[in-house]
């Protein structure tokens, strides 16, 4: 069965451009990206080894700081400008040593180009074997009382084993090329737009 393709209104395609440019151009990652008012991204240049990541960009830095192992990629995520991380987790093992609770970051997003972005630079990554499972963007939901839309990025569990080194060891290669993939598709994508 063929399904025909869908077609777009100009009105349509002008937003994705619009969305595709709001992500190449984010002001985000020229400032401060956990806060508008960190002290310590005003005296230096503001990057995901930053100590102070953890506290600044919880929402509740006393209580449920972000896990360090999670931080760099939950800043990565937030530097992006156009999503808003809203719950991390580094990944658990049991006291067996056997893993319990795979890392993952949260976020909310606005527009679907950004995540089909965010999700065709993640799969780049592992079809060329960068990372030692693949990862997947996943539709979630926040609060029972809370409507908006929450997603996840997280890996994919099908297949052989993992150590949970592994997983965070992909959370730091996934920081380290976020940006720079994700600004490449996207000019790719404004290509066909």
């Amino acid at each position: 069965m063929r399904i025909e393709r869908h077609h777009q209104h100009q009105e349509l395609l002008t937003d994705q451009r619009a969305a595709l440019e709001e992500m190449a151009s984010s002001v985000v990652r020229q400032g401060p990206v956990c806060a508008p008012n960190c002290e310590r991204a005003k005296c230096q240049s503001c990057s995901r080894d930053c100590p102070y990541i953890p506290k600044i960009l919880s929402s509740d830095p006393a209580t449920h700081p972000l896990e360090p192992k999670i931080a760099p990629l939950a800043f990565e995520i937030k530097k992006l400008g156009v999503f808003w991380p809203c719950w991390s987790c580094e990944g658990h093992n049991d006291q067996n040593n056997n893993l319990v609770k795979t890392p993952a970051v949260w976020f909310y997003a606005i527009s679907v180009i950004h995540l089909r972005v965010l999700g065709e630079s993640i799969a780049d990554m592992s079809y060329e074997n960068r990372l030692s499972k693949p990862w997947q963007l996943r539709l979630c939901f926040s609060d029972t009382d809370n409507l908006s839309t929450t997603f996840s990025l997280e890996p994919v569990l099908n297949g052989p084993p993992v150590t949970l080194c592994a997983l965070q060891n992909d959370i730091t290669r996934i920081a380290e090329e976020l940006e720079t993939r994700v600004m490449r598709k996207a000019q790719s994508l404004k290509g066909i737009v």
